[in-house]
């Protein structure tokens, strides 16, 4: 795709963000999942206490076993049974350690009473992501996965011959992140990364923004015109060669139609023309940084603005907010 003209070309700098957000996602926090377990009626240690859409390992495996993320059911049944106070009971569950880092090996260790079998889950933001059976009372080797961004969750559960069961849940915060954000009054919490340096283009408009960032070859449209501020993404699609606006739209005095890349996105889409009006003045060139949080889903963007503001990107185009320089 082609920058547009009076950007100063800067090198190609490219690197992966994860997008979506919510962050402080105000950064508001993502929805959960209720983690129900469907029990058997007659439950025996060999017999799985979920349904069969879920796949799980037919025996644990005693070695050293990244359990993160590799079978990922999005729902789990009502369970059968619930908790009794004369059922089975987790006695302890804990780790061989306080903090977590990515890469490093760690133990969990649990005891229970009245139970004929369990199950070890790993947790990723209120859902179950992947189970394992183990015995009533053990332990099991385990590896933080190397890109580990957020505290690790597990969950045991521990069943009776009657199917009645008892859970208890262990978290395991990281020890620190790995990367720092490059912004103060930051998220508490871990980048995905470190940040991506990358040209950049900047044009204000009546009820909104845009900005080309060269290092994902994308648009961001940022609307300003209703109480709650939304915005879209768009791939850069202008090519030499294609017209640089539309001589047939005249803007009234003191407003300037947008041209080239950004032009070609305002011309095409009629919602971007209605919402954002006419630019206020020519675009600017500029380098800036981005940086993303590293949650599962539901991520923020962060864009260093020009005047080394923040536009803080919520999730999903709910919202964004411009945080003006310290």
């Amino acid at each position: 795709m082609r920058r547009p003209p009076g950007v100063l070309r800067g090198p190609p700098v490219w690197g992966a963000l994860v997008l979506v957000a919510a962050c402080a996602r105000g950064i508001s926090a993502p929805p959960t999942q209720t983690l129900p377990v469907e029990v058997p009626a007659s439950p025996s240690p060999s017999s799985p206490p979920i349904l069969e859409t879920s796949t799980v390992p037919a025996t644990p495996n005693p070695e050293v076993t990244p359990i993160y993320g590799t079978v990922p059911p999005e729902a789990f049944p009502t369970p059968l049974a619930s908790p009794a106070t004369s059922g089975p009971a987790i006695l302890s569950f804990q780790a061989d350690r306080e903090a977590i880092m990515p890469g490093e090996v760690f133990t969990l260790t649990w005891k229970s009473t009245g139970a004929v079998q369990a199950w070890l889950y790993l947790l990723a933001e209120g859902r179950l992501l992947q189970g394992v059976p183990v015995p009533p009372a053990g332990s099991r080797t385990l590896t933080a996965p190397a890109d580990l961004r957020q505290p690790l969750e597990y969950m045991l559960f521990v069943f009776d011959a009657s199917g009645v069961y008892a859970s208890r849940s262990l978290r395991l915060p990281l020890r620190q992140c790995p990367e720092s954000w490059f912004f103060p009054h930051a998220p508490a919490e871990c980048p995905s990364g470190p940040p991506v340096i990358s040209f950049a283009a900047y044009q204000p408009f009546e009820r909104g923004h845009m900005i080309w960032i060269q290092a994902r070859d994308e648009i961001f449209v940022l609307f300003a015109d209703d109480q709650v501020r939304r915005w879209q993404v768009f791939a850069d699609l202008f090519e030499e060669g294609m017209p640089e606006y539309d001589p047939t739209l005249m803007p009234p005095p003191g407003r300037l139609q947008p041209i080239r890349g950004f032009g070609l996105v305002w011309r095409n889409d009629a919602e971007v023309r209605s919402r954002l009006g006419w630019a206020l003045r020519p675009e600017q060139g500029f380098t800036t940084r981005i940086q993303a949080t590293a949650r599962e889903r539901y991520n923020v963007l962060f864009i260093q603005a020009p005047d080394g503001g923040i536009w803080q990107l919520d999730p999903e185009g709910s919202g964004w907010a411009y945080h003006p320089p310290p």
